[in-house]
């Protein structure tokens, strides 16, 4: 059985850490759509490269277009 590698982010809103797969963030600085597990907040996601081939995930609240 193969396990599933997953990166963790804290939800900037409420602070609970959530993961993601690895495989769903391939695309590397391509804003990508998730919600925290714990408060249902929109949230951005963007993956860029780090240091020592790490990858950073930059988290940001979704903002609403329909204000």
């Amino acid at each position: 059985m193969l396990s599933q590698a997953y990166l963790e982010y804290r939800c900037p809103r409420c602070g609970y850490i959530n993961a993601i797969a690895r495989e769903t963030v391939i695309d590397m600085y391509k804003e990508q759509s998730d919600a925290c597990q714990h408060c249902q907040q929109k949230l951005e996601i963007i993956a860029a490269n780090g240091i020592n081939d790490q990858i950073n995930l930059i988290v940001s609240e979704q903002e609403d277009s329909a204000k």
